[in-house]
């Protein structure tokens, strides 16, 4: 296990359960790294699954940055500073909202999202959905098509369809149901939407996100991100 930070050369200092913690999250990795912030200079430390550091991946290393328009990575700096329940850091954590009917496609969504370090928020009803929208900002939101008895009967869909581009552009918008074919953009762009998924796939999720995130920077990525570089000047 690494313990001092390949960037500002100082000690980590992780505890027992911390270690514990990141030993866990090492051995339910899929694929990848594990990013953990160092307490001191708060830069990300990419940890392959034997727990060394993965410089090749790093920034100071190989001038590798996160993809352009891919929701943030997961802001894990409490392993290592023991901080979690700190509000400052529970606020960096990327959040989905879920409108789905209890079942095993809700189960799988949330496992997913909860598996790549996102906070999963539930919703029970359009209106919860909405009020959620107007106070946090979600990285990601999945909604049924049968939450409402169809899309156009959906208050949700509705102000989806409807919500600034400002806002919107920022928002992952998965939308399920047995009407839809999965991952067939022509599709999704008709109902404003960033994915479709069938209900008879929602089984692969997982792999589903993944295909789909990855489309989703390589389309609309460096337009995000000259957004963002015109948004700070």
């Amino acid at each position: 296990m690494i313990s001092q930070c390949p960037y500002c050369s100082k000690d980590l200092n992780l505890t027992a359960a911390q270690q514990e913690k990141v030993a866990s999250a090492l051995a339910n990795l899929q694929s990848g790294t594990l990013k953990l912030g160092c307490p001191h200079c708060r830069k990300a430390i990419q940890l392959q699954k034997d727990g060394s550091s993965s410089m090749a991946g790093s920034v100071a290393q190989a001038g590798e940055l996160q993809q352009p328009g891919q929701p943030a990575y997961p802001d894990i700096s409490w392993l290592a500073s023991g901080m979690y329940d700190e509000k400052k850091n529970i606020e960096d954590i990327p959040k989905v909202l879920v409108l789905m009917p209890d079942g095993e496609g809700k189960d799988a969504v949330v496992k997913t999202f909860e598996d790549i370090g996102y906070q999963v928020d539930l919703a029970e009803s359009s209106i919860d959905a909405i009020a959620k929208m107007r106070f946090v900002s979600f990285a990601a939101v999945v909604l049924h098509s049968s939450l409402d008895r169809s899309l156009a009967d959906s208050p949700f869909h509705a102000y989806m369809h409807s919500m600034s581009m400002d806002t919107r552009r920022y928002i992952y918008y998965i939308i399920v149901g047995r009407e839809f074919h999965t991952l067939y953009d022509l599709e999704a762009l008709s109902y404003s939407a960033n994915v479709v998924i069938n209900d008879n796939e929602i089984a692969h999720f997982d792999i589903i996100l993944r295909k789909g995130l990855r489309d989703y920077d390589d389309l609309f990525g460096p337009y995000i991100n000259a957004i963002k570089d015109y948004e700070k000047n």
